[in-house]
């Protein structure tokens, strides 16, 4: 049986003591961000993935050699997804009120020195780590 495994790349932050995958972890503990991203997104994977096996399926009956199921195209629109998911602030959006991040820490960001009056990051987005080394993979 095939898995889908949703998870991050384990960077160090500048500071030296925390890591991406301690962010992930103290984030899907508190917040469920990627269970909650799966939830909301169940039939874009479903489907990506689906469309991912047809194309092989299709490579296979027009006679090429599918040496090996490689799964990067269909995981990359994933992670894409997952990406614009934390942008638009959808994940956030979908959460309880009492979960929500308050608007006062969404003012703040280890990016910039000083946010402008007018201006605000989206939830679970600081330094941009973590977005970025959100990954998806298949194990068996």
């Amino acid at each position: 049986m095939l898995k889908l495994q949703l998870g991050v790349l384990d960077v160090a932050y500048v500071d030296g003591t925390t890591t991406t995958g301690d962010v992930a972890g103290f984030l899907e503990d508190r917040y469920h961000v990627m269970r909650k991203f799966a939830e909301m997104n169940e039939d874009f994977i479903a489907d990506t993935i689906a469309d991912h096996f047809a194309g092989l399926i299709e490579s296979v009956a027009q006679g090429k050699r599918v040496s090996a199921i490689d799964m990067t195209p269909a995981m990359s629109k994933i992670e894409e997804r997952f990406r614009d998911a934390l942008d638009s602030g959808e994940i956030h959006q979908s959460l309880p009120q009492e979960q929500q991040v308050s608007a006062a820490t969404l003012k703040t960001s280890s990016r910039k020195k000083v946010i402008k009056p007018d201006e605000s990051r989206q939830a679970f987005i600081d330094s941009g780590m973590y977005q970025a080394s959100f990954r998806a993979w298949i194990t068996k």
